[in-house]
């Protein structure tokens, strides 16, 4: 060993769903607003780091309501990042998120080539059309407004 102390690895099992062995935080796909660090501030009182994370099988789209969503879409994805939330953090974003009108699903993603278990926001019932994924949405609840997006629609 020339000297140096030996590490253990903790032993992950193939089969467990090791997000659930981590009871104190949670894992979030995100795809908008969550992810700019103003929202983190007001919404968690700090920024979150984020990992890069790719969600496939799901598109993300644009409601005739001014929200983006995503739905099940077998060959498309959804580039975004994976947050890791206390429960807190979690309620915080359910609120921001105004659950039951988006619902928090369980899903599988990819983050640096390894599936992981993660949670993310849908409206599977929602009504909309593509959209380009750079643009941000403002939230009805919130103090805070982005730039509305609004007017790249209108004709």
């Amino acid at each position: 060993m020339s000297g140096e102390a030996s590490v253990k690895k903790p032993l992950l099992k193939p089969g467990v769903d090791h997000l659930a062995l981590l009871p104190k935080s949670a894992a979030v796909f995100c795809y908008g607003t969550l992810l700019l660090p103003r929202y983190q501030r007001r919404l968690f009182g700090r920024t979150v780091s984020a990992s890069p994370a790719v969600l496939r099988g799901w598109r993300l789209r644009m409601g005739y309501d001014g929200y983006r969503f995503i739905q099940p879409s077998p060959h498309q994805s959804v580039r975004g990042s994976l947050l890791w939330l206390t429960p807190e953090q979690l309620n915080a974003a359910d609120h921001w998120e105004d659950v039951p009108y988006y619902q928090r699903e369980r899903v599988c993603l990819r983050l640096r080539n390894k599936a992981i278990q993660a949670w993310v926001y849908t409206r599977r019932q929602g009504k909309g059309r593509s959209c380009p994924e750079q643009l941000f949405t403002a939230h009805s609840s919130a103090r805070l407004e982005l730039r509305s997006y609004r007017h790249l629609f209108q004709a």
